[in-house]
C-alpha cells in the first residue's frame, strides 16, 4: 500500500544558522512542520542537512526518520530508496518555511494556492524517481513534474517562507502562537478546548489537549505534553513533556517530564521536577517541590514541603515544612513512606529511611532511623519551661 512521505532539506547560508532549526517561541519551524505533516498522514520522513545540524535536527522529527548529511556520497542512492519505499505522494521542502495543520492539509490534498514559489512541492514518488534516474536535476524535475505551493503576498494559507528579516520572523511567531489553538478549538471531539485569552497562551506543535479542558492566561504547554479532559490549566502554568490525566487542576505551577493522574490538584506555586509520578486525587499545594518521586493516590502535600527521591504511599498526610533529606553532598538516597502515614510539621526525614504504614512522626522531629508501622516517632529535645525568666530579664534591662 502506498504511503505519504516527506523530504525536508535544512539549508543554511554560509555563516548563518539554519532557519528551520531556530526556535519560533519554544519550538523550531522543523518541529512545527513535522508535527503538522504527521497529523495530515505523512508516515515517512527523509531529512537532508549538514553534519553540524544533525544533532539539533533529530529531536524535531518522529522516530524512524532517515537522515542524510549533504556530504554523504550515497545520498542519491538513499533518496531513490526512500522514493521506492514511499511509492505514493511526496511533499518536498527545499527552502525554510513555517507550516501548520492548515498548510499541511492544503499541500497533501493537492489544493495548492497559486503565487510565488515557496520551495514546497507535492509530487509523485514514482515520477520524481524516474526523472532523477533520467539525469534531471532535482529542482527542474520538481518544477516539471510536481505542483508548487504558491505564496501570495499578504495572505497566510498555512505556509510562510522564512527569512532573516524581522517582519517575517514576527509573523511566524504569531502564526505559531495560534496554530495549535485553532486546531484544538476546531475540536477533534464534541467538546472543544476553551481559551480565556488566546493571545496570552502558547501551545507547542506536539501538544494534545482533551475536550472540555479550560486554558487560562499565561499558560505554556511545551514538548510532548498531553493534557486530559475537563482539566483547568493556568493561570501562569508551564508544563513540559508531561502526561496529565483528566479533571486535573494546575494553577500557577511548573511541571517537567512527569506524570499526573486523574483528579489531582497542583499549585499554586508548585514545582514538579523530572521523573515524578503523582497519583490520583492528590493535593500538591503551594511552595511544594517534587523530584524523582512517586506519590500514591489520595496523598496530601499541602504546603512548604520538599519530596525528592522518595516513594510515597497512598493517603499520606505531609505537615507543613517537611523535608526529605536525600543528599549527603556526594550521593542521593531514597525515602520510603507507607500508606496512611502522618508526617508532622517541620519533620526532616534523613534518607535512607522508611516510615511504615500508618506511622506518625511528631512535629519538629529529625528522623534518622526506620519507623515501624502504626508507631509514633519523636526525635526532638524535651521542652523546658523556666518560669518568670522573661520578667527577670526585663527587670535587669
Amino acid at each position: 500500500m502506498d504511503s505519504l512521505g516527506a523530504i525536508v532539506f535544512l539549508p543554511r547560508d554560509e555563516g548563518s544558522p539554519c532557519l528551520m532549526l531556530e526556535p519560533i517561541l519554544f519550538d523550531s519551524a522543523a518541529a512545527w512542520l513535522s508535527a503538522a505533516l504527521e497529523r495530515a498522514g505523512v508516515s515517512r520522513f527523509l531529512v537532508v542537512c549538514g553534519e553540524g545540524e544533525l544533532a539539533a535536527a533529530r529531536p524535531c522529527f518522529p522516530e524512524g526518520t532517515q537522515f542524510v548529511t549533504d556530504d554523504n556520497a550515497d545520498a542519491p542512492a538513499r533518496l531513490q530508496q526512500f522514493l521506492r519505499e514511499v511509492g505514493g505522494q511526496v511533499a518536498l521542502f527545499t527552502q525554510p518555511v513555517f507550516l501548520d495543520d492548515q498548510g499541511a492539509g492544503r499541500l497533501l490534498s493537492g489544493e495548492l494556492p497559486r503565487g510565488e514559489d515557496s520551495g514546497t512541492y507535492l509530487i509523485s514518488a514514482e515520477r520524481l524517481s524516474a526523472a532523477l534516474q533520467g539525469g534531471e536535476e532535482l529542482l527542474p524535475a520538481l518544477h516539471a513534474h510536481g505542483r508548487s505551493f504558491g505564496v501570495r503576498p499578504g495572505l497566510f494559507e498555512g505556509l510562510l517562507p522564512l527569512t532573516n528579516t524581522a517582519p517575517c520572523w514576527d509573523s511566524a511567531q504569531d502564526f505559531a502562537r495560534f496554530a495549535s489553538i485553532a486546531r484544538l478549538q476546531a475540536g477533534f471531539s464534541t467538546r472543544p478546548v476553551r481559551f480565556i485569552d488566546k493571545q496570552s497562551v502558547y501551545i507547542g506543535p506536539r501538544v494534545t489537549v482533551g475536550g472540555g479542558t479550560c486554558i487560562l492566561p499565561g499558560t505554556i504547554l511545551r514538548g510532548e505534553t498531553h493534557i486530559g479532559r475537563d482539566c483547568e490549566i493556568g493561570p501562569n502554568a508551564m508544563i513540559r513533556d508531561c502526561e496529565i490525566g483528566d479533571r486535573v487542576t494546575v494553577n500557577a505551577s511548573q511541571l517537567n517530564e512527569s506524570t499526573v493522574d486523574d483528579d489531582t490538584a497542583v499549585g499554586p506555586f508548585a514545582y514538579v521536577r523530572p521523573n515524578t509520578h503523582v497519583g490520583k486525587g492528590v493535593k500538591v499545594g503551594d511552595f511544594v517541590e517534587l523530584k524523582n518521586s512517586t506519590i500514591g493516590d489520595g496523598t496530601k502535600i499541602s504546603h512548604l514541603t520538599y519530596v525528592g527521591d522518595s516513594d510515597v504511599g497512598g493517603g499520606v498526610n505531609f505537615g507543613c515544612g517537611t523535608v526529605t533529606v536525600n543528599y549527603d553532598g556526594e550521593k542521593k538516597f531514597r525515602t520510603v513512606i507507607g500508606d496512611r502515614a502522618f508526617i508532622g510539621c517541620n519533620t526532616n526525614l534523613v534518607a535512607p529511611v522508611r516510615i511504615g504504614d500508618g506511622a506518625y512522626t511528631a512535629a519538629g522531629s529529625t528522623i534518622t532511623e526506620d519507623v515501624p508501622a502504626d508507631s509514633l516517632a519523636i526525635a526532638r529535645d524535651r521542652q523546658v519551661v523556666k518560669k518568670n525568666w522573661a520578667a527577670r530579664r526585663r527587670g535587669k534591662d
